[in-house]
This record gives structure tokens, sequence and C-alpha cells, in this order.
């Protein structure tokens, strides 16, 4: 099922060829291991930081270091609350969420852009290391000096922005990460407490953990750099794989669903060495190996627009797609990431 070396290079050449710059630039790091410190990745750098895509996201930087607009990669915001915006609400199009766009792009808390938005948001942390945006009225009634309520959703995104940017060892954050770790259960998995009572929507009691606030618990644990990430990186990974297990192959055909998103969990399980059922690695990488073009090298996607994608029809929100689909089915991004999964999976196949 994994494509041969000389496929592999050929989507690599592609990507030198077509890529867009950021791309160029990923696609020398972490494909082909080039040094940033030579002139060849400084200069892809340079065109990095002047692409359109960049260009365009810091464009819409407010003077407090934060985001709340639309653009490329989302839909401007449809409403603001009665207390304003924060670091993550309205999803999307608010500051974590760029954040983690420039951290896949490269971009690190070494760009005094990025420090301000860190900074910004670190602005929302609580003395007890969570960060200031759950459901305000429950957070208040349930917090106490020792342990605050566990409510994992917002705040493993916070983690996921801030560590994808370089700021995971940050000490500021060790009260942080020590709770996501602690607030990991017994399957591997996270889940906001209100599940367990019923008193979140959709109102009924759940007996597994949440694969949406997993994966981004993952991410941040993948990208913390913290040694005692490993192993609850590794449960929580587990968890992910064996509940893909229990989808039937249709449902795991789609870059997202049930929360999960398929091509960045793919690369965190090549990169973790996870094991993946059988059933699921095949049906994945059997639907990637369908947007393979073997005269170029490159993969398309070649589903639906978004914008005839539909809640109805889909189940997610064109909010959502617009945001969650941007950098992934673009044809280099996607190869890109295909490429680095099946470099990874070969050379653990080696």
């Amino acid at each position: 099922m994994h494509l041969g070396k000389e496929q592999i290079r050929r989507s690599v050449d592609w990507l030198c060829k077509n890529g867009s710059p950021p791309v160029k630039y990923l696609t020398h790091r972490y494909i082909l291991g080039v040094s940033p410190d030579t002139k060849e990745v400084k200069d892809l750098w340079t065109d990095v930081q002047n692409c359109d895509d960049v260009m365009e996201i810091f464009s819409k930087q407010r003077d407090d270091g934060s985001w709340y607009s639309g653009g490329s990669w989302s839909t401007k915001p449809s409403y603001l609350q009665k207390e304003g915006y924060t670091p993550y609400s309205p999803k999307y199009a608010t500051t974590i969420w760029v954040l983690i766009l420039l951290g896949d792009m490269g971009f690190d808390v070494s760009d005094p852009r990025i420090g301000k938005a860190c900074e910004f948001t670190m602005g929302f942390r609580h003395p007890d290391g969570t960060f200031g945006s759950f459901a305000k009225s429950y957070f208040k009634r349930k917090r106490t000096p020792h342990e605050p309520p566990n409510i994992p959703c917002h705040f493993a995104g916070y983690l996921t922005g801030l560590a994808k940017v370089g700021m995971g060892t940050d000490p500021g954050l060790d009260k942080s990460f020590d709770l996501l770790i602690r607030w990991q259960r017994d399957d591997g998995g996270w889940l906001n407490e209100r599940h367990i009572t019923g008193e979140a929507s959709p109102y009924k009691v759940w007996t597994r953990s949440c694969p949406f606030v997993t994966y981004f618990a993952c991410q941040a644990l993948n990208h913390s750099g913290r040694a005692e990430a490993k192993e609850p990186l590794r449960r929580g990974l587990d968890f992910l794989a064996q509940h893909l297990h229990t989808k039937r192959p249709e449902e795991l055909k789609r870059f997202f669903y049930h929360g999960h998103e398929m091509v960045k969990e793919l690369l965190m399980f090549s990169e973790r060495g996870t094991v993946v059922p059988g059933k699921v690695m095949e049906t994945l990488l059997g639907w990637l190996r369908g947007m393979y073009e073997p005269e170029t090298g490159r993969y398309r996607y070649h589903g639906k627009p978004i914008s005839k994608m539909s809640r109805r029809i889909e189940g997610h929100t064109p909010r959502e797609f617009k945001y969650r689909l941007y950098h992934m089915i673009e044809d280099d991004w996607l190869t890109y990431y295909v490429t680095r999964i099946l470099r990874n999976l070969s050379s653990t196949d080696a």
C-alpha cells in the first residue's frame, strides 16, 4: 500500500518545483532534512515571509497582537460576544486559530509579531494554568483553589496554538501542561466533565472520551517539546487510532469527521510509531492513493468545492470547512502532507 521510493521522489521533485513558498520551505526542512542555517533554506524562508498568504494574515493582525477578522482562511466573524472576543472565540477567526496556521507554515515566537500574539494570548491565562474562555457561569461555580473544573475543549486549543509557535516549553505554561496531562482519562482521551453528567450539549452522558478534544490535546503535546508529554501523547494517539477503528470505511475517507483530522492524525501516527488497526490504515492510505497522479507526482483533491459543502450533507458549517481545509486540499499542501506521511512510513518499513 505504501508508495515506493521512486514515487516519493517524484512527489518531492514536484513540490520543489511547484510548491508555494511555505511548502517549498517545509519540504526542504522536514522531508529533505536541509539545515535551516543553509543559504538555500534562508532564501526560501525570505520567500515565505513575503508570500501572499503570510502578507494577508499579518495585515489583519491588530495593534495588541490579536486577530479578529476574516480572510482566505476564515469567514468574517458573524457575531461578537457580549464580553468581546478572546484568543479562541469566535472560532477560526481569532488568534489561536491563526497561530496554528502560522506555526504550520514555519513561524515561531522569535518573530516579534508572533511574540506579540503570544503575549496577548497569555494575558488570558489564570494563575491555576487555565485560560479564560470557558463556559463562564459553570467555570466560576466550580472553580476551587486546588483543582479547576476539567473542561479541556478550549484549553487544548489554546495550548495547541501556543505550542505550534514554539511556546510549549515556556515556564508560564508549566501548570497548563500539568493540568492537561492530569486530565487525561483511562481510555487515553480527554473529555469535558460536563459530558460525564450530561450538562453540556448534546446533553447526554458520555462513556468515552471526545475525539475532537483529544486531537487538539495530542497536537499540543506533540508540539510542546516537553519530555513529560511523551507517554500521554502515546496514549492519546492510541485512543484516536482505536476510535477510527469503530468507523465505517466511507466515514474515514474525509479530511475531517467526528472530531478527527485524518491527514494530520496520520502525520502524528507516522512520526510517533502509533500502531493503527490494519483496516483503518489500509482505508486511509487507499483514499489518499486515489488522489495520486503518477505522471506528475502530485496529489489532487477532486471533491466538492468548499462553496458547495453544507452542514445538512457533510455535517459541518461552511465556516468550519473554510478553516479546516485551508492549507490542506490545495495541490501543494496535500502533496506535502501525504509525501511526508509516506516517507515516515517507508522509513519504518525499511
